[in-house]
């Protein structure tokens, strides 16, 4: 049974972690398509003004996501940390629990 509660706790940290990764991933393509628009607004035929506030615009969105991706990530590394944490006390309990039923068993 202590096998399954363990196996069961490493699943959803795997499913956490895939989700933060995809999360991240999406905001990166959101990062790269800003990129390509900043590439196409530097090369239009926009008046240089309108240029630099439009591509300021799209600067100040990829400093955004770019914010959002280093959260995402340290959210995903504290959720590790805390995984591990509460993977580690779990056995220490079981372990724990064994020893009692040991003594329990030893005793009578």
């Amino acid at each position: 049974m202590s096998v399954q509660s363990i196996s069961s706790v490493g699943n959803s940290s795997f499913t956490n972690s895939t989700g933060n990764s995809s999360d991240v991933n999406q905001l990166e393509n959101q990062i790269r398509k800003l990129q390509q628009q900043i590439k196409a607004e530097n090369q239009s035929k926009d008046d240089t003004k309108i240029k630099q506030a439009k591509v300021q615009l799209l600067q100040s969105q990829i400093a955004q996501l770019q914010a959002q991706v280093q959260q995402t990530q340290q959210g995903s590394q504290n959720d590790s940390n805390l995984q591990q944490s509460t993977d580690q006390k779990s056995t220490q309990e079981q372990t724990a629990l064994a020893k009692k039923k040991g003594n329990i068993n030893y005793l009578a």
